[in-house]
């Protein structure tokens, strides 16, 4: 003789069965219902809570912005081009990219490729205030440009410490002008580490970059 826990899932579907038969679909649909209602109050009461991850991750978020986003700057360029035209009237090219603030002294690090040629360097701060700047150094094999703009109500970027080392899987935070919308925020992680992608020829040992997937675009430089 079978014991009738042997039957447990097949009780299961007869009762099913007969509780739509009787009751209904409409009492069914009624039943569903309630259910997702109650499972929506229990994830809501579960993000509400104070030791909430999500929110603890979004405030993070927040805190890196409030920190970071002071230390940003938006770098806007005009350069003298030498298009051939015949009429001797000289032309004007206009480039941007973005830059942070190293130190107290004014000095501001960017791409090479911001700011090469410039005739015209102009910063604009996190504040929206406008600073003249000019060049003081750069290495084209690295792309790294060296601006500086008189010093006076800066914010430096807290630097990491080189001891802790990048690992994969990291998050990353990118911020910048992309396609110019100024003092933009993206976020991703450390996709890899020491990838060369051949960039810098004849250069052997310069290129040691770190993948990452958070968004950077023409106006992150």
């Amino acid at each position: 003789m079978r014991r009738l826990t042997e039957y447990g899932p097949s009780l299961i579907v007869l009762a099913t069965a007969l509780l739509v038969l009787f009751l209904g679909p409409n009492a069914v649909r009624a039943l569903q219902y309630a259910q997702t209602s109650a499972q929506i109050v229990e994830a809501s009461d579960r993000l509400d809570a104070p030791d909430n991850i999500l929110g603890q991750i979004n405030q993070a978020s927040r805190d890196i912005a409030a920190a970071v986003e002071p230390a940003v700057v938006h770098i806007s360029v005009t350069q003298t081009l030498d298009n051939g035209l015949s009429n001797g009237r000289p032309s004007f090219g206009f480039s941007s990219g973005s830059g942070w603030v190293y130190d107290n002294d004014g000095h501001i690090v960017t791409n090479y490729h911001v700011v090469e040629n410039a005739d015209e360097i102009e910063v604009q701060m996190h504040t929206g205030e406008l600073r003249d700047a000019e060049v003081v150094g750069y290495d084209e094999f690295t792309d790294i440009a060296v601006i500086k703009v008189a010093d006076g109500r800066l914010h430096p970027a807290m630097l990491g410490d080189p001891e802790d080392a990048v690992q994969q899987g990291d998050l990353v935070f990118a911020f910048g002008s992309p396609f110019d919308f100024r003092f933009s925020m993206s976020q991703g992680v450390v996709s890899g580490k020491g990838r060369s992608v051949g960039v810098i020829r004849g250069r052997a040992g310069y290129e040691n970059f770190i993948q990452v997937d958070a968004a950077i675009n023409p106006g992150n430089s």
